[in-house]
């Protein structure tokens, strides 16, 4: 596998943004007046060793000090080891050897402002963790958004909780915040909104098949959804395996008595 990293661009005053490939990661990097964070590691050890340094090169004489992982999923957490001497922090339930870790929420002082460290619940994972830096007016979101495809939902996603995971972390951004997904370009904080809504019109959608005992495939082909099919049937699949885990009985489509259908 080729790793690469791009170099670190300005978002915001003192927050910056490199792209970790093979897997397009955001890595973030807010540098404060006495220490700097960094936000996801990358794939391996040896792409963490060249996160660090570069990152540190961008930072200048404030020390890299944090490191906050958003989710467990190789393409953030690999890197990991690379930083085993700073204060490393992840939710509890990441499974991943860090320092400090936290169920609902941290922070991190960085001389002249905090990054709030915030899980809202399941969405992606059932251990999403999204920065905001109100200071700077930025917000790192992991993979609980994406901007250059849908979001991804695999066996550990959480369909269900999703969108009400995001409401806590957006509800609180006002206007003019810069909203940086797992994957992609940074995006509006209405963009964001939108990507929440369709999360959870999918789910309701998925609703619909498992109360008509229907599968995943085939139904993108009978209405204008908003995401390519490939990625709608994976969502969709995932709605449905969580839904018949649940044990929720189906409900009968509601009819007119008087038609007797």
């Amino acid at each position: 596998m080729q790793f690469s990293l791009g170099a670190f661009e300005p978002i915001a005053d003192r927050v910056y943004v490199a792209v970790a490939e093979p897997e397009a990661v955001n890595i973030g990097l807010v540098v404060g007046t006495t220490g700097a964070l960094l936000v996801d590691t990358g794939s391996s050890p040896e792409q963490g060793a060249a996160i660090r340094g570069a990152a540190q090169a961008i930072a200048g004489d404030v020390q890299l000090t944090h490191v906050l992982v958003t989710h467990g999923h190789y393409d953030h957490v690999g890197g990991l080891p690379a930083f085993a001497d700073l204060t490393t922090l992840a939710h509890r339930d990441l499974g991943a050897e860090v320092t400090r870790s936290f169920g609902l929420a941290a922070a991190v002082d960085l001389g002249d402002c905090h990054a709030e460290l915030i899980h809202y619940g399941r969405g992606h994972t059932d251990h999403d963790v999204t920065v905001v830096v109100a200071a700077r007016k930025v917000a790192f979101f992991g993979d609980l958004l994406e901007s250059a495809q849908p979001p991804q939902a695999g066996e550990d996603a959480w369909p269900a909780d999703w969108p009400r995971s995001l409401d806590g972390t957006l509800g609180a951004l006002q206007k003019g915040y810069v909203v940086v997904p797992g994957h992609g370009p940074v995006m509006e904080r209405e963009d964001a909104f939108v990507q929440r809504a369709e999360l959870h019109w999918h789910h309701d959608k998925a609703v619909e098949l498992y109360d008509a005992g229907r599968e995943a495939s085939g139904a993108w082909a009978e209405e204008g959804w908003p995401w390519p099919q490939e990625a709608t049937e994976a969502y969709l699949a995932q709605c449905l395996r969580r839904l018949t885990e649940s044990g929720r009985p189906r409900t009968k489509a509601r009819t007119l008595p008087l038609l007797n259908r």
